[in-house]
């Protein structure tokens, strides 16, 4: 099982920031700070060191990249809009060489150039969904049979979303999840984290039972989760997807997602540390200027 990461609030006399301490994957995250962007880099790198982790992750914007850069970290992804209308970056450090290498890197290049080039779409239409699955937005009540359908698709997952009490408080903390339902089985599901503060929201926790996976059901949920989305006035979508799956990064292109970037050995998925790809889409209120 997961270790559930944990979120600190400080403030000082150079800053304030919101870190987690997430031992599970071994890395540290800086959501959101405000103040001296040297003070947080020079703090942040004590506390990765302090927690043993391996990889730490800040979430700068535009005017702080020079202070990142200058003392060595990468530029590994970003999120138009993230900020309320600004852009987010997500620089990166790893404290260990080990961390930062990856196998597959070249073979998860090749594989975005596909969907990129658009050279990869399966010519055969999908089949029609069938009309006997139930498509909703999920509540509280659901909870139970996410739970079973995340256990059944994921062998490991950086939070436990297989606990039904997890899910639960995720629903009732305000994100937003829509389903297809064979019955009373759950056999796919979308997640929207909403980020009131922002007005963002990261695309989430898309899983599907191998044997319903011919008909495009994240696909089809998504574009359901869009609209509830914007209804909620949530405007800069995100997700950050497993590089190695070409139909999740193939579903978010076809939605009109654009690709930002890739984040090294970012979590435990599956088989151990994977890549992540970015890709973010902007809801029509917020696509002209910036």
């Amino acid at each position: 099982m997961s270790i559930l990461p944990k979120t600190y609030a400080e403030h000082t006399e150079n800053y304030k920031w919101n870190i987690t301490k997430d031992s599970y994957n071994k890395r540290v995250r800086v959501d959101d700070f405000y103040g001296d962007a040297r003070e947080v880099i020079k703090a942040a790198i004590q506390k990765t060191e302090e927690w043993q982790c391996e990889k730490l992750i800040i979430k700068a914007r535009n005017e702080d990249l020079s202070a990142f850069i200058e003392k060595g970290f990468n530029l590994e992804a970003m999120v138009d809009k993230y900020f309320s209308g600004n852009t987010m970056y997500f620089m990166c450090m790893y404290l260990t060489a080990e961390r930062r290498k990856s196998d597959t890197w070249a073979e998860d290049d090749r594989t975005l150039a596909r969907i990129l080039e658009k050279t990869a779409e399966k010519k055969e239409p999908k089949p029609p969904i069938p009309s006997h699955l139930q498509l909703k937005k999920c509540g509280s009540e659901d909870s139970g049979r996410l739970a079973q359908l995340y256990d059944a698709v994921f062998t490991v997952y950086p939070v436990p979303m297989n606990d039904e009490g997890y899910v639960r408080k995720s629903i009732e903390s305000g994100n937003v999840f829509f389903a297809y339902f064979d019955g009373e089985k759950a056999i796919s599901a979308v997640c929207g984290e909403i980020n009131k503060h922002y007005s963002n929201a990261e695309i989430t926790d898309c899983a599907t039972l191998p044997e319903y996976r011919q008909y495009g059901l994240i696909q089809s949920l998504l574009g359901e989760l869009e609209n509830e989305l914007a209804s909620q006035h949530i405007f800069c979508l995100y997700s950050i997807a497993r590089s190695r799956s070409f139909g999740m990064n193939a579903a978010f292109y076809r939605l009109q997602y654009k690709y930002r970037g890739r984040l090294a050995n970012n979590c435990i998925i599956s088989e151990g540390l994977e890549d992540m790809n970015v890709w973010v889409k902007l809801l029509k209120s917020q696509k002209s200027g910036d």
